[in-house]
């Protein structure tokens, strides 16, 4: 006799508390609710497909509470986070998250590129976005492809380093060791743009960011 079942597919580990999820957007929704605390891990077990932005909110905001976040693929293989987001908008967006590290390790098999596939010049269409005071963030060892149109001087791209503000800006976060370029043939106007006032006082402009030995293409 043959069986068959049919489950939705879990792609998406995050511990404590081993929580399975079939997208990185239902992951965060789990963090921002509180099911998920402490020193987090979430692990890319298979590729997923992203339909809506995934938003990570700080620590504190609601029920979140996190010291640090870890987001790496896992189980020797190439993963990805992709989709086509409404343009407009981020698929990966760092609303005042603080202390979050995405790794895509590039070793033992391991790699994870972040793909928004959406090709458009809509003002705020990018892969990831950083704001609302995001803080002392890494995205290291990744592959972040886009191709978001926009004219230059435009909000978008890539990677969106926004205008957002609270008390401090978007500090103290570093891109290093990734491949920044399009997404399939659709090449994209910018790969990083930053934004936003260039004001010291009351200090709320984008600052102390480390961009460093990437291949943007």
């Amino acid at each position: 006799m043959v069986t068959a079942s049919s489950v939705h597919a879990q792609n998406v580990i995050v511990n404590p508390g081993a929580g399975s999820y079939p997208t990185l957007k239902d992951a965060f929704d789990a963090i921002n609710a509180g099911t998920h605390t402490g020193t987090i891990t979430v692990d890319i077990v298979n590729n997923t497909t992203e339909t809506a932005t995934a938003v990570l909110n700080a620590s504190g905001t609601g029920s979140s509470s996190y010291t640090t976040i870890l987001i790496q693929p896992s189980g020797g293989a190439a993963r990805s986070i992709s989709g086509a987001i409404t343009a407009g908008s981020p698929m990966v967006d760092f609303n005042g998250a603080d202390n979050v590290t995405v790794d895509g390790l590039n070793t033992g098999g391991n790699s994870l590129t972040i793909s928004n596939t959406t090709a458009s010049a809509t003002s705020g269409t990018s892969t990831i976005r950083f704001q609302t005071d995001a803080t002392n963030n890494t995205i290291i060892r990744c592959s972040i492809l886009g191709s978001a149109t926009m004219a230059n001087a435009t909000n978008g791209g890539n990677i969106w380093f926004g205008s957002a503000a609270v008390t401090t800006g978007n500090d103290n976060n570093t891109i290093s060791t990734c491949n920044i370029g399009p997404a399939g043939s659709n090449l994209p106007s910018k790969c990083i743009y930053f934004s936003g006032t260039s004001n010291t006082d009351p200090g709320t402009a984008n600052s102390g960011i480390v961009i460093t030995n990437n291949n943007i293409f």
